[in-house]
């Protein structure tokens, strides 16, 4: 701990003295201060070489000729010398007072420039932010050759040399001041990327940027898209019910992305070959990180959706020093970890731990073949997947770091250093750089599923807010990454049945086009797919064991709609046909549209 706490001070002066160093207010100061010192040692080297050459008169009736050759030095103008050698405080004047004029005709110049050319950018994309996940953001950007901005608070020198400068244009000051944003070219930009755990300012930044899109004129048909970071739940629900209040016409469409969930789903779909949450062998998983913490969120969600409540609980040994409270959070917020995750808490110093001697009180003859090592600390981390993954042990080993690092690279499948001895020692352990992988939200992977069942969700939450309801009433009424499992479950069958009645009328989904044809069910479409729609509702109603009551009864699982849907009343028939309806809209939400198959006379 000792150690760990000597880097993080080191690593913050470090910091401290970078940002002094390239911050462009610093080197003003210092072009100031270099000015004056030039000034100051031209007077006293004219001086003293008018002294060397018996020049009559005091210092005070030569000051005003002594400080006017001293100003010309700026402009490369050397002043009337005397025949004598150049004095040592002149020859340092006449080099550093026209090192302060090209510093500000550079600050003059270039950096208005720059804004300049941000200002009238269009079609491009604004990240702010300065930490790791905005640069990583940024280099896969540039990496795509997309025009961006970054809008940053700390020094231009610093981030244009991180970032790569070129197709990079930076702008530093508040990221919340409309503006800065107006000079970065928010009006007319393709996205902006709120970035940063600062969940006050993030807010403040997304309120200036919709003062500036309705300025540019930008409106519901072509709202600015607005991704921003938020990782905290409780954070996540409140803004994510007031999103759903907005109208329609807005001229920002937001929304919320967690790198650390966004990584864990990457991570999983990565190790899918090797193991799967589906299988029985006990996992570790070593560091309750914030990634860490999803990591064993996702696997629990990911053993759910695949095998519901009959495959058994997945023996999970989490190392961690406060494991027990955090184990114990996980699974009051998320009932599916509890559900489907047979967790057992190691709370030993990390140093006296090895993590490939560790078994499951339940299994105690299991072999782990999955471990995860998900430290914060880079440097732990490293150091405890090297131990653990070295023969002669033979299991997968997954270790997260925020960036990729030369030795992550050797040891990359595929890569040609991978060819020699460290292929040997470490063949089983693969490098997960969170920061470059999981930066940008729009790299999920293309789960028609999941984005379906989610906009079933939002739709469901934008009517039960409509009608009056509020979150103490109704406890589905959160954000769809805090959705308890149960309710889950009921969107995804949901979800899955949308692709079953498309095909029925002779349909499918694809992805979004650039200019879409509009779709309507026809009248006696949207009759079938309701029948269909009930009979599916009552099925799953009767599978978990309601029947039917003449009053609905939550308790006893009794409801007046399960019955033939042309008993149904006229009421009940309208709300399963709006369901139908609403299907192109679900899908248009989750980036999908409906189209039809060619019909035979068509296609001939």
């Amino acid at each position: 701990m000792d150690g760990s706490g000597r880097r993080r001070r080191v690593n913050t002066v470090r910091a401290a003295a970078r940002g002094l160093l390239v911050g462009p207010r610093a080197w003003r100061l210092l072009c100031a201060l270099a000015a004056v010192a030039a000034v100051a040692l031209a007077v006293v080297g004219q001086w003293r070489m008018d002294r060397a050459a018996a020049v009559p008169g005091s210092f005070g009736s030569h000051f005003l000729d002594l400080l006017y050759g001293s100003l010309g030095l700026f402009v490369f103008q050397p002043p009337a010398l005397p025949d004598t050698a150049l004095s040592v405080p002149l020859q340092v004047a006449r080099f550093l007072a026209p090192a302060a004029t090209l510093y500000a005709l550079a600050d003059v110049l270039v950096l208005p420039t720059a804004r300049l050319r941000a200002r009238l950018a269009s079609g491009h994309v604004v990240v702010c932010g300065s930490g790791p996940g905005a640069l990583a953001l940024v280099a896969k950007l540039r990496a795509a050759r997309v025009r961006v901005v970054l809008v940053a608070e700390h020094g231009r020198a610093d981030l244009v040399d991180l970032v790569g400068g070129d197709g990079v244009t930076v702008l530093v000051g508040d990221p919340a001041s409309e503006a800065l944003l107006r000079a970065a070219g928010v009006g007319r930009a393709q996205r902006l990327y709120v970035t940063g755990p600062a969940t006050g300012h993030n807010g403040a930044v997304v309120t200036a940027a919709q003062t500036v899109a309705r300025a540019a004129g930008r409106a519901g048909t072509d709202p600015l898209r607005c991704l921003v970071e938020e990782s905290d739940p409780d954070v996540l629900d409140a803004m994510w019910m007031l999103l759903l209040r907005r109208p329609a016409s807005d001229p920002v469409t937001i929304e919320f992305y967690n790198p650390a969930r966004l990584g864990a789903r990457l991570l999983l779909d990565e190790v899918r070959p090797r193991w799967d949450p589906v299988g029985s062998e006990p996992v570790v998983v070593a560091g309750l990180s914030t990634f860490g913490r999803e990591l064993v969120v996702e696997i629990a969600r990911r053993r759910h959706r695949a095998l519901g409540g009959a495959g058994g609980r997945l023996a999970v040994v989490v190392v961690d020093e406060q494991a027990a409270s955090l184990v114990d959070r996980l699974c009051r917020r998320y009932g599916v970890v509890e559900d489907m995750l047979d967790i057992a808490c190691e709370e030993s110093e990390v140093d006296a731990l090895g993590l490939d001697q560790l078994v499951h009180p339940s299994h105690p003859g299991a072999f782990v073949t999955q471990i995860f090592v998900c430290y914060a600390d880079a440097e732990l981390a490293l150091r405890k997947a090297l131990a653990t993954s070295r023969p002669p042990t033979r299991r997968s080993v997954v270790v997260r770091v925020d960036r990729m690092s030369p030795l992550g690279e050797a040891l990359r499948p595929g890569s040609t250093e991978r060819q020699g001895p460290m292929a040997a020692l470490y063949d089983d352990l693969d490098f997960f750089p969170e920061r470059e992988r999981a930066c940008d939200p729009d790299d999920a992977p293309d789960d028609r599923l999941e984005a379906w069942a989610e906009a079933i969700h939002v739709d469901y939450c934008r009517q039960r807010l409509e009608s009056g309801e509020v979150r103490d009433d109704n406890e589905a009424l959160v954000a769809w990454e805090n959705l308890p499992e149960k309710y889950r479950s009921n969107n995804y069958d949901q979800a899955r049945d949308i692709e079953t009645k498309l095909r029925l009328i002779g349909c499918a989904s694809a992805r979004m086009a650039a200019a879409p044809e509009e779709f309507a069910f026809t009248a006696d479409e949207v009759d079938r797919l309701s029948r269909w729609e009930h009979e599916r509702w009552m099925r799953n109603r009767v599978a978990n064991g309601w029947s039917f009551g003449d009053v609905r009864d939550n308790d006893r699982l009794l409801h007046p709609d399960i019955r033939p849907y042309d008993e149904l009343s006229a009421e009940t028939k309208e709300k399963d046909a709006q369901m139908v309806r609403l299907i192109p809209e679900l899908l248009a939400g989750a980036g999908y549209r409906v189209v039809r198959f060619p019909t035979p006379a068509a296609a001939g």
